[in-house]
């Protein structure tokens, strides 16, 4: 993401908190080479939904 603007940025952290509750499941102690194909997939999957969540969530209303 090149000069991401504010909705992106607020987007990006969303997606940490996302990942953080995914990793809290997981475990914290748990490092990231340690992860099974289930929870790395688990973690992007959670990263993706929460950036998209966000940026649906403040978008402009349309007007039409």
């Amino acid at each position: 993401m090149d000069n991401p603007d504010d909705r992106e940025r607020a987007a990006l952290i969303a997606a940490m908190k996302s990942m953080g509750g995914a990793m809290a499941g997981i475990g914290w102690h748990r490092r990231f080479n340690e992860l099974t194909d289930q929870q790395a997939a688990a973690l992007a999957e959670a990263a993706v939904d929460g950036f998209q969540r966000s940026m649906w969530e403040s978008a402009p209303e349309v007007p039409f």
